[in-house]
């Protein structure tokens, strides 16, 4: 059952995703959309005057690992149904609860100035981390200084000492709501991030205890080296979780997963690291981890979304603890503190 609680923050989002009455609002539902978000999706969109319709797709069409929807980019129950595709194109704004494949139908769908709220965490981190006014400010300011950069070099006191360029691909910028004709974001988000020009990635990455890696959705136990040189990951040095993380991604049989995807950082005030220890792997998504207020966002993998051509389906964000992050010699973070 739908609390008053849960129903009034879905209402605060949509609103702040400027839903209008008389606009046509699609709730997509896949097989593991929370029942609690589809039934309070519909009920504020009514009580806000949109016109509502649910979309239910099936399975898709390979299965995740373990059930984690985050573990691997591919193919999804949208991918290929072209009457699935055009109703959401004809949508004022689309409330993902599936996970729409993005780089492929999502483009074609925004293009047409649908806007799309995706929203997979369970009810009470959504009230958690509800979006506010303020954190689009902190986001778009984040994304100021991305898009103005040129070079990007992070360190930390572990040994990481990687330098990237920027200006080839946009800006991934999230801040939990979509409130523009064609934008898509993820409720709850607040973070920035840029993707490297091609084949400029080069140094090294430390990723040590307390990182969250994701999609595994574990801390790092022990210490792992990351040696990168033209845009990939050539070397994964370590003990157990150096192992752990190169089967995982030797799995995928693809080299373009080795490459060095979006990199940036959290501003979110309200979340924590802490909290993907608080939760069965199942329940979150953890975006807590990767928002949290000072976190270097270190990924590998696809740019499709950014227009780049690398659709692998082996995709990692790893939020990092306590790294500086510096945009043509000037402080953005500061040993984990936001400058």
């Amino acid at each position: 059952m739908v609390t008053l609680k849960f129903l009034e923050a879905w209402k605060h989002v949509l609103q702040l995703c400027n839903l209008r009455p008389g606009e046509l609002v699609c709730v997509l539902v896949g097989e593991a959309a929370h029942p609690d978000s589809v039934e309070a999706a519909r009920l504020s969109a009514q009580m806000m005057g949109a016109r509502l319709f649910k979309l239910e797709l099936g399975e898709a069409p390979a299965a995740k690992i373990a059930g984690e929807s985050t573990a691997a980019q591919g193919p999804t129950a949208l991918s290929g149904n072209r009457g699935a595709v055009e109703a959401l194109k004809h949508s004022d704004l689309v409330i993902d609860l599936m996970g729409i494949d993005r780089g492929r139908e999502q483009t074609e769908i925004l293009a047409t100035g649908t806007r799309i709220l995706l929203v997979k965490e369970p009810p009470d981190v959504l009230m958690r981390l509800l979006p506010r006014p303020e954190d689009r400010i902190a986001v778009r300011a984040a994304a100021d200084r991305l898009t103005r950069a040129k070079i990007m070099h992070a360190t930390s006191k572990t040994g990481t000492d990687l330098t990237v360029g920027l200006g080839e691909f946009p800006v991934l910028v999230q801040y939990g709501y979509a409130d523009e004709p064609g934008r898509w974001d993820h409720w709850p988000s607040a973070f920035a991030a840029g993707w490297p020009n091609e084949g400029t990635a080069k140094g090294r990455v430390i990723l040590s205890p307390g990182d969250c890696i994701l999609p595994f959705k574990s801390y790092v136990r022990t210490p792992i080296a990351l040696d990168i040189d033209g845009g990939y990951i050539r070397h994964i040095v370590g003990d157990l979780d150096a192992r752990y993380l190169r089967d995982y991604m030797d799995s995928f049989h693809d080299p373009e997963g080795y490459a060095v995807a979006h990199l940036g950082w959290g501003v979110h005030s309200r979340a924590h690291w802490t909290m993907l220890g608080m939760y069965d792997k199942r329940q979150t998504n953890a975006m807590d981890a990767r928002s949290f207020s000072g976190n270097f966002m270190f990924s590998t993998g696809p740019n499709a979304e950014a227009g780049g051509n690398r659709h692998t389906p082996c995709h990692l964000d790893i939020p990092m603890l306590d790294c500086s992050v510096a945009l043509d010699g000037k402080p953005a973070t500061i040993e984990g503190r936001v400058v």
